[in-house]
């Protein structure tokens, strides 16, 4: 590759430094004339692509077939060999969510079910309005019916400031119209849809929130003063790495299959990679480390759940 012409300057055209040889020792960049030809070029991109290659190549083989291999040797220093594990888990999620927002089923299918339970619920509502008018029932009743006067949300707001101050409705009761009348407007019977879309997509921002927190579970299980709460993050970047690749075959694989059989194989081999990853990487015995994988695969669960339950209220709060 060092084809192109040495400068007679030796200060690096990048930084100065006075370079010795090709290569500027402070900053490393080559002192070459930068007048280059365009065979250089194509030169130098295929030296890029075929390294790029190389080292993810190297760096997918042994996270899938090698559990804890590379934070083992990420913290032993040993990382130009390997991709970074932050670009790791970033190019691996944008693949596993592009197809995950692409795959037919996947979010075509919820919206078609969502629309359809919120019409479903709309109509029996509908059915049961003059039963819950004859029962009086409860104040939801008559807030529900009181809600029917107004068209727009305009409306309800262009009413309520020609009112005195005494006959205005409360803080939360405007709040509960002026909320209801804006989604009628905005989503109208797709409420449910319209839901399910806004916490779909902001499952990466949840994913990404659980990466300390499962790395703070390890801090917990492993010995505080050998390993550092980095280190554990290094095994959450790869785990959770290795987790959407597995997603996406399990994706791929019922989609194709139109079945959760890959679904049902995949979490099985996803227990079994997470007790491997933790047995080499932190070199305790099979019964510990599977006692250990366990605990962290219920409460890993656990606050998933509580996540995704935080995540949903807060949606409701943004789009309600």
């Amino acid at each position: 590759m060092n084809t192109q012409p040495l400068r007679d300057d030796k200060h690096c055209l990048n930084c100065g430094t006075i370079v010795p040889e090709r290569y500027c020792t402070h900053c490393g960049q080559e002192n070459t004339v930068p007048h280059e030809s365009f065979g250089h070029l194509v030169k130098h991109f295929v030296a890029d692509i075929v390294h790029f290659d190389s080292k993810t190549l190297n760096t997918l083989k042994y996270l899938l077939f090698r559990p804890g291999l590379l934070t083992t040797e990420y913290i032993k220093g040993k990382r130009a060999s390997y991709v970074n594990p932050i670009k790791l888990y970033i190019f691996i999620s944008f693949v596993f969510f592009l197809a995950y927002f692409s795959i037919p089923g996947t979010i075509e299918s919820v919206k078609i079910e969502a629309s359809n339970s919120s019409e479903s619920v709309r109509q029996a509502l509908g059915k049961d309005s003059a039963i819950l008018k004859e029962k009086n029932f409860v104040a939801g009743g008559q807030l529900l019916n009181e809600m029917t006067k107004y068209q727009s949300l305009r409306d309800y707001d262009s009413v309520q400031n020609a009112l005195p101050a005494a006959q205005k409705d409360g803080w939360w009761k405007r709040k509960a119209f002026q909320r209801n009348l804006y989604l009628s407007e905005k989503y109208g019977d797709k409420v449910i849809a319209a839901l399910s879309e806004h916490v779909k997509h902001n499952i990466p921002k949840m994913m990404f929130l659980l990466l300390p927190l499962f790395a703070l579970y390890l801090k917990i299980l492993y010995d505080k003063k050998r390993w550092y709460y980095t280190d554990h993050a290094i095994f959450s970047i790869h785990m959770h790495s290795f987790t959407f690749i597995l997603f996406l075959i399990m994706l791929i694989g019922d989609w194709l299959l139109d079945s959760d059989w890959f679904s049902n194989l995949g979490m099985i081999a996803l227990l079994v990679y997470l007790v491997s990853a933790l047995k080499h990487t932190y070199q305790q015995s099979w019964a510990k480390s599977v006692v250990k994988g366990l605990v962290l695969w219920l409460g890993y669960m656990a606050t998933l759940v509580i996540v995704l339950i935080g995540m949903l209220f807060l949606v409701l709060a943004i789009i309600l």
